[in-house]
């Protein structure tokens, strides 16, 4: 018997409007696990949007979005906003709380997640995006600097080891080093997840398997 391939990912006819003025759609597709999908396009043509909407932080107007509620197999397809925990989110627009150190934030967030915020977890998920957890024991987010901020947020969308991670222009403000921690991020999560990323960086669309343009 043939099984139909898993999909972590699936949009079925979407489509976003404001107004009487139809921002994209109706689109239709699928992201299967170890794969990384782009979502390029014109300033303006709606890959923010897009992006927001497949990660359930805003609404289609039309159509629906389905992810993966684990990365076991034959695990649930569901509306992003019933499975939150199995989704990452890195944007320009992510803020995190500046009068906290990096470590509070992320311990923060984990034990509002109900998950381990231990110390030495927090500390493990730091070192990942190339941070000294140590150096900045006593800094307040709102001082590292941006590219530290960039990478801080590519530690928050990954510390529940989501199914699918949404990266909006990942490489934004990130020195050579800072890309290299995108790919490595992107290259740690395909294994058994998923990623997207919407951007016209050619440094970040080069990590996609496939392009979708707006």
């Amino acid at each position: 018997m043939l099984y139909p391939p898993p999909v972590f990912l699936k949009a079925e006819n979407v489509t976003r409007s404001f107004g009487v003025r139809r921002i994209f759609g109706p689109l239709s597709f699928e992201v299967a696990p170890g794969t990384v999908f782009g979502i390029a396009g014109r300033n303006g043509a709606g890959k923010t949007t897009l992006i927001k909407m497949l990660a359930g932080l805003i609404r289609p107007t039309s159509g629906r979005v389905l992810v993966a509620s684990s990365r076991e197999p034959g695990a649930a397809l569901l509306s992003p906003r019933d499975t939150p925990l199995a989704l990452g989110w890195a944007a320009p627009d992510l803020a995190l709380y500046g009068e906290l150190t990096p470590a509070e934030n992320l311990a923060f967030f984990a034990k509002v997640r109900g998950e381990d915020d231990s110390p030495k977890r927090i500390d493990a998920k730091i070192e990942r995006v190339g941070l000294d957890p140590k150096r900045l024991a006593s800094v307040e987010t709102r001082f590292l600097s941006t590219g530290m901020r960039q990478r801080l947020k590519l530690a928050f969308a990954t510390l529940s080891e989501p199914t699918v991670l949404f990266l909006d222009e990942p490489s934004s403000n990130l020195d050579e080093a800072g890309r290299a921690i995108v790919a490595k991020v992107v290259a740690e999560q395909r294994r058994g997840g998923t990623v997207l990323i919407a951007s016209n960086d050619t440094r970040d669309l080069g990590l996609a398997d496939e392009v979708m343009t707006l």
